[in-house]
């Protein structure tokens, strides 16, 4: 099992922190590394011309539709010159709309997403992290103040048995199966089963012996109330730079419910987190 093909988020703005991320892991796996850039402003601004109640000088909407253009060239100048310092190859995609929207759907070709933290928390809800992860394909999301060349080398897992956590538990083992540490925090279980049904607990250490990662146990039974900061106190005292866990929300089509740890750990995030979603 291992990541070919890497889709990583190249904002307009700061884009260098992730792409240089996502181009050592293409490195390592020897994948196709993709970057996606989003034109939002000018799929607003084509809307609001077809709008009969909405009227906008021509010259000035194409003046801004070639600045945000610009703009997309530039990222792609930083993109495919970090691409190239670590020789991987590469490709790269433009597209009009929201990022969000742009990248979930460009992951359906892809193995793993890389983007980056929610810079203001008024944007995490509808943000490219939230809404890849609850799409169900798997995000690697990248701290906006992380700056450590060193990643994946201990990682800590939030298990507690849930649909979630295995997706998240399943996608990550490339990553874990190159640490040098993996800790384990186990959780209350989330897991619902028929009245009848009796089940032996689930063995997530054998789970990943199988696939050659040696991991430990370290906290147990975390209140949930108390998870998303346990998760962070037990990756600060691991010395982690990876955590991996699954991501708890319904999809943006329905009354939209971020569970509580998963909100907490994406606000304080201090090294990266691949978070996944059943």
């Amino acid at each position: 099992m291992s990541y070919k093909a890497i889709l990583v988020h190249v904002p307009l703005a700061n884009a260098g922190v992730q792409v240089e991320l996502a181009a050592r892991l293409a490195k390592e796996f020897g994948a196709h590394l993709t970057g996606i850039c989003s034109l939002s402003e000018t799929a607003m601004l084509r809307s609001a011309v077809q709008n009969p109640f909405i009227r906008l000088e021509a010259d000035k909407v194409e003046g801004l539709i070639e600045q945000e253009s610009a703009e997309a060239i530039s990222a792609q100048k930083i993109f495919d010159t970090v691409a190239a310092k670590v020789s991987v190859p590469h490709s790269f995609i433009t597209g009009e709309g929201e990022a969000a929207d742009l990248i979930t759907h460009a992951c359906r070709v892809q193995d793993l997403a890389v983007v980056e933290q929610a810079r203001d928390p008024s944007d995490l809800l509808w943000g490219p992290a939230v809404q890849v992860a609850l799409s169900g394909y798997p995000v690697l999301i990248v701290p906006k103040a992380w700056t450590s060349p060193a990643f994946g080398k201990r990682a800590v897992v939030a298990w507690n048995g849930s649909a979630q956590a295995s997706a998240a538990v399943r996608e990550a083992i490339p990553l874990l199966q190159r640490a040098e540490q993996v800790t384990v925090l186990i959780g209350q279980s989330r897991a619902t089963f028929p009245a009848t049904m009796r089940m032996a607990p689930l063995d997530l250490l054998a789970y990943l012996r199988h696939h050659g990662i040696a991991a430990e146990i370290g906290e147990s039974k975390t209140p949930d109330d108390d998870a998303g900061a346990a998760i962070l106190k037990a990756a600060a005292s691991a010395k982690a730079d990876l955590i991996v866990m699954g991501a708890f929300g319904h999809s943006r089509f329905r009354e939209w419910v971020l569970g509580g740890a998963t909100r907490h750990v994406l606000d304080h995030m201090p090294v990266p987190v691949l978070m996944a979603h059943q």
